[in-house]
């Protein structure tokens, strides 16, 4: 059979079309298995990348991505890439715990306070407090403070005060009290419980109460009578009673300290001449021109004072130096008249 060179060159030509056709086909086959698409998800936020490389390692290296040895990945580095794969870097962050006075900085990628004092092997126990809270999400940068807290129960003894029953007494004056029953006081057992923060007590509250000894309440009668009878048997209407420690008084120079030649020689301090039932007294405890009945003595006007006249004293003036020694110190029922101040 006779060929055509003419028909045998078009043949080639088919051919090597043909050839060519399925080598573009089969590289692109090549291609497309060999290429992998990656999904990179870092701090920066999530890409897509596509690569011809083996491992997850080159696939980092290949696009710049470095890692400390904090850092997480959810892939191992050496692992085969696969298309399609999701590669996830979590970045440690710097922490600083403020813990047992002293500061521990370290590099974590967990989640949470609770997360990172797990991770730094610092426990907590009791009443222990954390700032932030235990669920608080973890930031770049964030002082976590550790406060340990401490209770303890301390004992301690306190009084009871207890109550006086006041009763009015017509049996007595006006202004006294009488002791009809003496109270006692009772005693109580406080369990105080003191709060400690980090070794610095910061509270203290009352935790129990028992008592040891009931108070017993005491009983006093105040008076209010307001009527006595004096020496001479008279019916006296007085405003109030007083105790009070007696003294006596002269005009001499040793009593007063002025000699007879002195121009207030006698004189009181209201401007009275001296005289039998001249009285000194304390004017914040009698006012002076208030009229009184000195027990043992009588009736009295309140007109003078004394530099040792303080209180519940007063100073009785006689006409002798041997009836005021006489006289000495003693204690004294005062009776307040009920009668207008004497004007001066």
């Amino acid at each position: 059979m006779k060929i055509n060179l003419k028909d045998f060159k078009s043949l080639f030509s088919i051919k090597l079309i043909a050839s060519a056709i399925c080598l573009i086909f089969a590289a692109s086959y090549v291609y497309s298995t060999m290429k992998k698409d990656i999904t990179i998800e870092d701090i920066g936020g999530i890409k897509v990348v596509s690569t011809f490389k083996d491992t997850v390692s080159d696939v980092l290296e290949e696009n710049n991505i470095q890692m400390i040895p904090q850092d997480k990945i959810n892939v191992d580095l050496t692992e085969k890439l696969k298309d399609g794969m999701n590669i996830k870097i979590s970045r440690a962050r710097k922490i600083t715990i403020n813990s047992d006075d002293k500061d521990i900085v370290i590099l974590t990628t967990a989640p949470d306070v609770r997360s990172v004092l797990e991770e730094a092997h610092i426990k907590l126990e009791g009443k222990d407090k954390v700032s932030p809270d235990l669920d608080t999400a973890v930031v770049e940068d964030m002082t976590i403070a550790v406060t340990r807290v401490e209770e303890k129960i301390v004992k301690q003894e306190m009084k009871m005060d207890f109550t006086n029953i006041v009763r009015k007494s017509e049996d007595l004056d006006k202004g006294l009290v009488r002791v009809v029953k003496k109270g006692s006081p009772g005693l109580k057992e406080l369990s105080i419980r003191v709060i400690f923060e980090n070794g610095k007590e910061v509270k203290r509250e009352i935790a129990e109460e028992k008592v040891l000894k009931e108070p017993a309440d005491g009983i006093i009668e105040e008076g209010s009578r307001t009527t006595f009878i004096s020496s001479r048997g008279q019916i006296t209407r007085f405003v109030r009673a007083l105790k009070m420690t007696a003294t006596a008084y002269d005009a001499t120079f040793e009593s007063c300290g002025k000699h007879p030649d002195h121009p207030q020689y006698g004189i009181t301090y209201s401007g009275l001449r001296v005289r039998p039932g001249i009285v000194a007294v304390d004017p914040k405890v009698i006012p002076l021109g208030t009229y009184l009945y000195v027990e043992g003595y009588g009736e009295a006007l309140a007109a003078d004072i004394g530099g040792a006249i303080k209180g519940n004293r007063i100073d009785l003036y006689y006409e002798s130096p041997e009836d005021v020694a006489k006289y000495g110190k003693r204690t004294v029922k005062v009776y307040v008249l009920d009668k207008p101040r004497y004007k001066f």
